[in-house]
């Protein structure tokens, strides 16, 4: 059975997970900034090691660039994926 994993980066954490039971492609789950939830596009990464350093350009995308996503979402055009945000539970 394949799990997850959950990687500290920075200030938050980067989650992926795999596509489907016994699949060796894995997709970006989320990336986690102060309590915050961004989603990329859905795609597919042949280990999660690739989906784990593509989930850490996001993130540091994302820190760059937090200004630039309005009301919830934005394209982030220097990786080509739409991106989207997942406000904080109070």
């Amino acid at each position: 059975m394949n799990i997850g994993i959950i990687e500290p980066h920075s200030s938050g954490f980067l989650e992926v997970l795999p596509e489907g039971e016994g699949s060796d492609y894995w997709q970006i789950t989320a990336i986690h900034i102060n309590g915050e939830a961004f989603r990329p596009s859905p795609r597919l990464y042949r280990s999660a090691s690739a989906a784990l350093a593509k989930a850490a350009q996001i993130y540091d995308w994302i820190a760059d660039h937090k200004h630039e996503i309005n009301n919830g979402s934005c394209y982030c055009s220097p990786l080509n994926l739409l991106l989207w945000s997942q406000a904080k539970v109070c």
